[in-house]
């Protein structure tokens, strides 16, 4: 079995932004450039492939449509973390205001709690998700037409953990939307950048962190190129090999199975060398 490492894996980050205006900061800092102009949604992407942006358009729909259609064009891991970026009318905060999203609630009157970074100095508030733009801003704190939608999709796609969505207050009581252009919207996002950075570092390390831990070691792939194994078998050398690579080095093992003659011989000499502590201690 041959194991092809795949790079965008490994610190991964997918944005889902509604509106050209709002992603054009994050494309020039983080280097994406359009993949194709014969995609069903504009798609961008940087050289490495760690970062991938689709530009979904306005609405629920269009937000759960592009979000998937993101998903399978970059192949996505399950620890790739998403993030949903944009502006955003509010009752509460302040005009320009970079938020983070804790709370969500649609037309239905659904609600979920997405699991936000630990330490920050961002606000954290609560989003309404509508079918309709909102002017009514009494007793709302964030109001968008796109958030709920993509965070039910994105959900599906990796852990509550690795998803974010992020608003930048854009308009509210004493800012009212109809003096919204796309000047306004360019520099909202522009002026919040060092702080959208920080997120994604947090959010980078996080995927990176969890790459790894679900990632098979190498032993693994090592083994399996040498001896073929059933699926029962396969699950056993896993976790035979996560708790060999924990004490021994993998090139000290594959010395030591070498002589073994098929899969099951390897696997009762792993099993026997974790049982009798026959492991080399002191490279714990």
């Amino acid at each position: 079995m041959k194991h092809n490492k795949i790079s965008n894996d490994n610190c991964s980050v997918r944005w889902v932004i509604a509106l050209k205006e709002e992603a054009e900061t994050i494309l020039v800092h983080y280097k994406m450039k359009l993949i194709s102009n014969k995609t069903p949604y504009p798609i961008f992407k940087n050289n490495e492939e760690t970062h991938w942006l689709v530009l979904s358009g306005i609405g629920r729909h269009n937000s759960a449509a592009a979000t998937s259609y993101l998903y399978t064009i970059s192949k996505a891991s399950k620890w790739t973390s998403w993030i949903n970026l944009g502006i955003a009318g509010c009752g509460k905060g302040n005009y320009g205001d970079l938020c983070l999203v804790d709370k969500i609630v649609n037309n239905s009157s659904q609600i979920t709690y997405p699991t936000t970074m630990r330490k920050t100095n961002l606000h954290r508030m609560e989003l309404l998700t509508t079918d309709v733009p909102i002017t009514d801003y009494l007793n709302q704190e964030l109001i968008d037409m796109e958030g709920s939608a993509f965070y039910d999709i994105a959900s599906k796609l990796t852990t509550r953990e690795l998803i974010c969505i992020l608003k930048v207050i854009s308009d509210g009581p004493s800012n009212h939307i109809n003096g919204l252009n796309k000047l306004k919207i360019r520099q909202l996002i522009k002026s919040n950048i060092s702080k959208i950075n920080k997120v994604v570092l947090y959010f980078e390390k996080l995927s990176l962190h969890e790459d790894k831990i679900r990632k098979k070691p190498e032993l693994f792939y090592d083994i399996c190129s040498k001896w073929h194994f059933s699926t029962t078998q396969m699950h056993q050398l896993e976790n035979l090999t996560r708790r060999l690579i924990i004490f021994s080095d993998k090139n000290d093992i594959m010395e030591l199975i070498k002589g073994c003659k098929n899969s099951s011989s390897v696997i009762t000499f792993l099993k026997s060398k974790i049982n009798s502590n026959q492991i080399n201690w002191s490279k714990f």
